[in-house]
């Protein structure tokens, strides 16, 4: 086949596809035994011969359509060599239809690309969506071809459909279960090749097919009790050879690195408690921390991410990991600065706009009074004055504010406003 990027004249190479050792049409499982269609002698084998020469253009067509699915914008799942693979994929399968002596060789591409980027650690959906978005424009060709050459055979082409996707069939299935078998067979050590599937997870993959896959690569159950944790900071940034699968205090760890934001940590938590886990992370000095509640279900992890980042907001000492669960109204808070910033000011504009030393006083006073649940003499001895001096500076702030602590309603607003000022909402 002669096809090239600058045309169809030009040789381009057989770029071999590397990893696993390549399969052979001999070696190939029962899903390849399918005959080559009837009408690869007939309709599809003409016009597929028509099509030698036009691969290249095919699969640019393939490719800008790829490339608009929202599965392949992000470079983890398109890999630099996915244009190089494209227009093989689509060169072997022109050949496949045009010759029947050659049909099993787009079997065998189709076994060793799943090997490959199962390996890689790519998600087996958007494979299926760029295999499957291939097969629709080399169909589209064989049917132009085919008409341009002869339009009465249009009543031939409908006929030959159910040729052509049954051969299309026969290769994602191996595609499909050369992923599967190359997932289930690498060994723990190769938990790195798999992190681009956990972080298309973590971004809200949660197509059934991407979740089994995902729980197939890390052993993990489907169905089980997980939380996730989002660290940041210098002190969260691992080294390079870091392990990225562990075990501490039974319960199963993934570190998904962040770069330099930090690290976003799965955790299998079994029957433990969620707080177990802020022991086992022990954060120390240059970071800071934030855990999800518990969710059910590998496919829940996204939406765990997004809970522990609002938890990491609430975290507002270095050193310091927070539970969501235990942080609940800070999160709700921290899930909306502009509403927080407005609460913020509504209730405690007079307190923020006197100088910053009378200010600190107010709102730490405010503060030790709510942590020490009421307790003007525990709130004292936090804040070492007499508990005389707290009663009147809680009297001082009812009177600039207008809301009274004995109110319930007042109560949470100013709980709610101090929290937005603490989380640096309030401006």
């Amino acid at each position: 086949m002669t096809t090239s990027e600058s045309g169809p004249q030009a040789v381009r190479p057989r770029t071999p596809i590397v990893g696993h050792a390549p399969l052979r049409g001999r070696d190939l499982p029962p899903e390849a035994t399918v005959g080559a269609p009837k009408a690869a002698t007939g309709i599809l084998k003409h016009a597929a011969g028509l099509l030698r020469g036009q691969a290249s253009l095919l699969a640019e067509r393939a490719l800008s359509r790829i490339r608009a699915e929202a599965a392949h914008t992000h470079p983890v799942l398109a890999p630099a060599d996915c244009g190089d693979l494209v227009h093989r994929a689509m060169e072997i399968a022109v050949e496949s239809l045009a010759d029947p002596e050659r049909f099993l060789e787009s079997g065998e591409f189709a076994w060793n690309l799943g090997q490959r980027r199962a390996a890689e650690g790519i998600p087996m959906l958007p494979l299926l969506q760029a295999y499957r978005v291939g097969a629709a424009v080399l169909w589209e060709g064989l049917v132009a071809a085919a008409l341009e050459d002869a339009p009465g055979q249009a009543q031939a082409v409908v006929f030959a459909a159910s040729d052509f996707w049954r051969f299309v069939a026969r290769d994602t299935t191996l595609l499909m279960e050369a992923h599967r078998r190359t997932l289930a067979g690498l060994a723990p050590d190769d938990g790195r090749k798999l992190l681009p599937a956990l972080k298309a997870l973590l971004r809200g993959n949660a197509d059934p097919l991407d979740v089994s896959t995902t729980a197939i690569a890390f052993d993990l159950p489907i169905g089980g009790r997980y939380a996730v944790a989002r660290l940041e900071g210098p002190g969260a940034v691992r080294g390079p050879d870091a392990a990225v699968r562990e075990e501490a205090a039974g319960i199963r760890l993934h570190w998904c690195p962040q770069g330099e934001a930090g690290q976003v940590v799965v955790a299998l938590l079994e029957e433990r408690p969620v707080a177990d886990l802020l022991a086992v992370l022990a954060a120390g000095r240059g970071v800071r921390g934030g855990v999800s509640p518990v969710v059910e279900g590998l496919g829940e992890v996204a939406r765990a991410k997004e809970l522990a980042e609002l938890a990491l907001g609430t975290a507002r000492h270095e050193g310091e990991v927070v539970l969501l669960d235990d942080r609940l109204a800070a999160g709700l808070v921290a899930a909306r600065p502009d509403l927080a910033a407005g609460i913020a000011a509504k209730v405690l504009g007079p307190v923020l706009e006197l100088e910053p030393a009378d200010r600190a006083s107010l709102l730490d006073t405010l503060e030790a009074w709510l942590d020490c649940v009421g307790s003007t003499d525990r709130a004292g001895e936090r804040l070492y004055c007499h508990r005389n001096t707290v009663l009147n500076r809680l009297r001082r702030l009812e009177r600039l504010t207008g809301r009274t602590l004995d109110r319930p309603r007042d109560l949470v607003d100013l709980a709610l406003a101090l929290e937005a000022c603490r989380l640096g909402t309030a401006g």
